[in-house]
């Protein structure tokens, strides 16, 4: 039986920080999965975006493909890690549009923070699965929006990191689809929702362990690897789920955007 582990968010920071360097590289998925989110909010284009936040920053993927591709005037950047500021800044340098851009550093637990108020949007790539209560996330984030205003939002589901957790009986509780629906239900509209299985493979175990490191997707437990405990999880995850591709790994993308209710 998995154990679902409950989220310490001074191991997640930890984690991120120590996979920032190698986070645009090794985090093809997330990278994916904004893409995708970017491509979802081209359906609106009447909608504002001048007041935006953003949940969950990290090195700043999803952040320049907003600025890029929607007017933001104000944008409140947020993440557990304050020094991923820095990552998106230097990320932005060579935009043109950085002088007629408000940048408010927001940096903390997004659960404990206060929100800025008159949001057009709140939108947030590959974090929402790290957060205690997302329930109460979205009722202060349907506070903070203007009527009408989008919430945009990836999040992994059940199924990710399926075969790793498998192994090695850790894995975070991912919400279903079907109790995000329920928990939007009050405060806001349904506009698009959309569910995709993505799969990685690798050469070895050893380099899905490199590449969850990488992405600092890891986060969930510090977990202490002995010579034997590598080698009974490489044997037991190629034995398991190795194939002619490679040995993979799972992931279970939600995207939902939604609008506040009138």
């Amino acid at each position: 039986m998995i154990r679902e582990k409950k989220v310490d968010k001074r191991k997640i920071a930890r984690s991120f920080s120590r996979g920032k360097r190698t986070y645009d590289s090794s985090a093809l998925i997330q990278r994916k999965v904004s893409v995708k989110l970017i491509e979802m909010l081209a359906s609106f284009p009447s909608i504002s975006t001048a007041n935006a936040l953003e949940i969950g920053c990290c090195t700043g993927t999803l952040t320049e493909m907003l600025l890029r591709t929607k007017k933001v005037d104000t944008l409140y950047l947020n993440d557990l890690v304050s020094s991923f500021y820095d990552d998106v800044t230097a990320r932005l340098a060579g935009w043109d549009g950085l002088s007629e851009l408000e940048l408010i550093p927001l940096f903390g637990d997004i659960e404990e923070i206060e929100l800025p108020k008159e949001l057009d949007l709140v939108i947030s790539s590959a974090t929402f699965q790290w957060l205690t209560d997302l329930q109460y996330l979205f009722e202060r984030t349907a506070e903070a929006l203007k009527k009408g205003g989008l919430l945009a939002f990836s999040i992994f589901g059940p199924g990710t990191l399926y075969e790793f957790k498998e192994v090695t009986n850790i894995g975070l509780n991912y919400s279903s689809v079907g109790n995000i629906l329920d928990m939007l239900e009050k405060d806001f509209h349904i506009e698009i929702e959309e569910t995709v299985r993505d799969q990685l493979f690798f050469s070895t175990p050893r380099e899905v362990l490199k590449h969850l490191q990488a992405t600092g997707v890891g986060g969930v437990q510090e977990h202490r690897w002995t010579p034997r405990k590598l080698v009974a999880f490489e044997k037991e995850y190629t034995s398991r789920f190795g194939t002619s591709s490679g040995i993979p790994v799972t992931y279970l993308s939600y995207y939902v955007v939604a609008s506040k209710k009138e």
